[in-house]
């Protein structure tokens, strides 16, 4: 899969929270993740455990991700992988936790773009934004929706952030 993503500190998350309803995001719920990462030679690895707040479901699966560090809104790629595929790709993987992460990530959705409202344990409160291309999506058209709800959120954001949690 195919990602434009955009992050940064969020200073007010009660007025993010009125830009989602204004710009017409749904709210989709809450989520409480984990995070620990792996070292891997390229990209990033890191094994999700999920709970849905509301209803207790869990999901437990592995991400790897791969895209640029800095601040601007950047293409990211990235697969979700159970424990065979992780054992597959990286057959001599210790899987050593390197950094763990925990977070409350309220999720809102318009059209193909997922807000991320998180309080990240230890580091506080960020924003993120995951334009989503799929099959089918316009890339460009992808970017350019991701860049006008920038635009919409800017008044809650703070400084940009250009690499994931487990590098702050």
């Amino acid at each position: 899969m195919k990602n434009i993503e955009f992050k940064a500190e969020l200073r007010n998350i009660h007025l993010a929270r009125s830009i989602c309803m204004v710009v017409g995001a749904r709210a989709l719920g809450v989520l409480l993740q984990t995070d620990e990462y792996v070292d891997v030679p390229e990209g990033r690895l890191k094994h999700r455990v999920e709970r849905i707040e509301d209803t207790g479901e869990t999901r437990e699966d592995w991400i790897w991700y791969d895209r640029p560090d800095r601040t601007a809104a950047r293409a990211t790629t990235w697969t979700r992988l159970d424990d065979r595929q992780v054992a597959v790709r990286w057959p001599t993987l210790e899987r050593r936790v390197s950094r763990t992460i925990v977070k409350r990530r309220e999720l809102w959705k318009f059209e193909n773009v997922r807000v991320h409202l998180d309080a990240v344990a230890g580091l506080g409160n960020y924003f993120e934004l995951e334009g989503v291309v799929g099959m089918g999506d316009d890339p460009a058209a992808t970017r350019a929706r991701v860049g006008r709800m920038l635009d919409q959120f800017r008044p809650a954001l703070g400084e940009p952030v250009s690499g994931s949690y487990a590098d702050l």
